[in-house]
């Protein structure tokens, strides 16, 4: 056996030993340093981790992301001072004078999981929850009044709270859409000048 198969089957093992050690670690920190460990020394990629421990990619990058937390706020979960969610919503954040203040305020007012995503989306993206949804009613009504112009025509309305989508599409060949496009557009210009 050559020294590099040796290293390879050493690494390998090393890798099993780390996965079963994330597998059985019930420390959320833990747990972090563990995986920052088997990512960024053994070269694993995030999707096989992923793979291996059955969730998505998606939760081991907000995993990795509690790394970003500076010491007291993982105190205050250790003192049950916060939750979980706190943390992973906290750590959206990537300025950390930013991620205390925000921790202290959730002390301070004892904001709710709710109220924390809600004041770290404002910080991020200066958007704060006001006002409601429309309802299922009025965008279906909106959408068959919309469709019902057109056959070719199909219309979406998404809606999140920091912002909303109105997806208008136009089955035809080149000539046929460019020509519905042109209308739409002309009926948006004078909407404007009203």
């Amino acid at each position: 056996m050559s020294k590099k198969e040796a290293k390879s089957m050493s690494t390998s093992a090393e890798i099993d030993q780390l996965m079963e050690s994330i597998k059985g670690e019930s420390d959320i920190m833990q747990k972090v340093r563990l995986l920052t460990h088997l990512i960024k020394t053994k070269d694993v990629k995030v999707k096989d981790v992923a793979k291996e421990l059955g969730v998505k990619s998606s939760y081991i990058c907000h995993l990795l992301r509690l790394n970003r937390l500076p010491e007291a706020i993982a105190d205050g979960y250790y003192s049950n001072s916060i939750s979980l969610s706190h943390l992973f919503i906290i750590s959206r954040i990537k300025d950390e004078a930013v991620m205390i203040e925000v921790y202290e305020k959730v002390l301070a007012d004892s904001l709710n999981v709710k109220a924390t995503e809600e004041l770290v989306r404002d910080i991020l993206y200066g958007v704060s929850t006001q006002g409601e949804y429309i309802s299922p009613e009025e965008k279906n009504n909106f959408i068959q009044k919309i469709t019902a112009l057109k056959k070719n025509l199909s219309l979406r309305i998404i809606q999140t709270r920091i912002k909303s989508k109105i997806i208008l599409e136009i089955k035809g060949d080149l000539e046929k859409t460019s020509k519905e496009i042109r209308g739409f557009l002309k009926n948006f210009e004078m909407w404007q000048n009203i």
